[in-house]
C-alpha cells in the first residue's frame, strides 16, 4: 500500500514539478522559478524516498536528472527574468502601474484604456488624457463604437455606462436582469448576452428585446455589419438579416468570436492548446492552427477581415494575412495579453497586459510592412477574461 501511495505522489507531484516549470518559461519566468525552488527541494528532500524500492543507481540517478533539469530551467528563468522587453514594442508611459488594463481603439479618441481602478484615459501621443470614470467604476466588459462611444459593462449591476464622444460625459442605461457573459457594440446595434440569452438593445427607443434562438448563447461580437453569436449553437447574421445557426463543432467549450470585413473567427483555449476556427465571407467554419497553444485575443481588420491580430497568454502577438491560415510572429513573448486593439489606418496594434508581477502596462508597435489598410471602423476586442 505504502508503495502504491508513492508511485501516485512521484507520478503526479514529481511528474507536475519536472513538466511545470518548462511549460512557465512560455512566459511567465516568475512562475517558472518559484516551481524551481519546489521542485529542487522535492528533488533532495521526497524523491529518492519515494523510489525506494528502486536500485540504488536508480535512485541516484533519477534524482541528479530532475536536479539538472530544475537547475537547467531555473537558469533559463533568471535570464527571461532580466531580458528587456521586447525592443519592437514601445511601452507607454505610466502604464506599468496599472493592473490588469483593458484597451480599445476609438476613431474619435483614438486608444482608450481602462486601468484596474476603473479610470479611462486617452493616448495622446506622448501622455494621457482623463475620460473620466465611468458610473459603474470597473468595467468586465470594456468596448468601443464606430461612433466613437465607449461602452463598459460594470460587474454584477444590470445596467451599462455610456460615454459621448461628443460631450464627454457618461450616463448609465439600464440592461436585461442576470449575469452578463458578454457585450457586443456596432453601428447603431448593441447585443448582450445574459444568463446563456441573446438581447438587442433599440437605441432609438432605449428598449430591450430577446432575440429567440435555440440553445444557450454564451458569447457575441459585431462589426461591419456581421454579427456572430456563439454558444450550444454558432449563430451569424448579415445586416439585418435573419440570423442563421448551425451545430457547434465542441460540446461543452465556450469559444470566443471576432469579425472584421464579413471574415468570421471563433477560438477557445486553455494551458496547452488552443482551437481556432475561420469562416470567409459566404463559407463556413473551416479549422485553422492558432499561432500560439494559449490565444487569447483576437482583432480582425474591419475592411479585410483576412488580416487579423492575435494576442496570446506568454507566447507573444501574431499577425495574418490570409485569414490564419499563415501567421508571422510579431514579438512582445513573456506579456500575458489581456486585450488587443489596433488602428488600422496608422497600422499601429497595442497590447495591454495583465501581469501581476512585471512588464505591467501597455505596449504598441507599428505593424508589418503591408499590415496598415483603410480602416474605416473601429477594430477592437476586450478577449477572454
Amino acid at each position: 500500500m505504502q508503495a502504491c501511495w508513492s508511485f501516485v505522489v512521484l507520478v503526479f507531484a514529481g511528474g507536475f514539478l519536472i513538466v511545470g516549470p518548462w511549460w512557465a518559461l512560455r512566459g511567465i519566468p516568475a512562475m517558472a522559478l518559484l516551481l524551481v525552488a519546489i521542485g529542487l527541494w522535492f528533488d533532495l528532500a521526497a524523491l529518492a524516498n519515494l523510489l525506494e524500492w528502486a536500485p540504488a543507481w536508480v535512485r541516484r540517478a533519477a534524482v541528479r536528472l530532475a536536479v539538472a533539469s530544475h537547475l537547467l530551467v531555473g537558469g533559463w528563468g533568471v535570464v527571461e527574468w532580466w531580458r528587456p522587453i521586447d525592443p519592437a514594442w514601445t511601452p507607454l508611459a505610466g502604464s506599468a502601474d496599472w493592473s490588469d488594463p483593458l484597451l480599445v481603439f476609438s476613431q474619435v479618441d483614438g486608444f482608450v484604456v481602462q486601468s484596474g481602478g476603473g479610470r479611462v484615459r486617452a493616448w495622446t501621443g506622448d501622455d494621457w488624457r482623463d475620460l473620466g470614470e465611468p458610473p459603474g467604476g470597473r468595467a468586465w466588459e470594456f468596448h468601443a463604437a464606430p461612433d466613437g462611444a465607449l461602452w463598459t459593462a460594470p460587474a454584477g449591476v444590470a445596467r451599462l455606462d455610456r460615454r459621448d464622444p461628443v460631450t464627454g460625459q457618461w450616463r448609465s442605461i439600464g440592461r436585461p436582469a442576470g449575469q452578463l457573459e458578454s457585450l457586443a457594440v456596432g453601428s447603431g446595434e448593441l447585443l448582450v448576452t445574459v444568463d446563456g440569452a441573446l438581447h438587442t438593445l433599440d437605441m432609438a427607443k432605449g428598449t430591450w428585446s430577446k432575440e429567440q434562438l435555440a440553445g444557450r448563447v454564451e458569447g457575441v461580437t459585431l462589426g461591419g455589419g456581421t454579427a456572430l453569436a456563439l454558444g450550444e449553437s454558432w449563430w451569424s447574421r448579415e445586416g439585418a438579416g435573419e440570423w442563421a445557426g448551425r451545430a457547434a463543432p465542441e460540446e461543452i467549450v465556450r469559444f470566443y468570436g471576432a469579425v472584421g470585413g464579413g471574415w468570421r473567427y471563433a477560438w477557445h483555449s486553455g494551458m496547452w492548446s488552443s482551437d481556432l476556427h475561420v469562416a470567409p465571407p459566404g463559407r463556413s467554419f473551416e479549422p485553422r492552427t492558432p499561432p500560439a497553444p494559449d490565444l487569447r485575443v483576437m482583432v480582425p481588420d474591419p475592411d479585410d477581415g483576412a488580416r487579423v491580430i492575435a494576442g496570446s497568454w506568454g507566447q507573444g502577438v501574431w499577425g495574418s494575412d490570409d485569414g490564419g491560415a499563415t501567421w508571422t510572429p510579431l514579438g512582445l513573448t513573456r506579456v500575458q495579453v489581456r486585450s488587443l486593439a489596433v488602428d488600422w489606418r496608422r497600422g499601429v496594434v497595442c497590447a495591454a497586459s495583465s501581469n501581476t508581477i512585471w512588464d505591467r502596462g501597455v505596449f504598441c508597435r507599428e505593424l508589418p510592412h503591408g499590415q496598415p489598410s483603410g480602416g474605416s471602423e473601429a477594430a477592437a476586442a476586450t478577449g477572454s477574461p
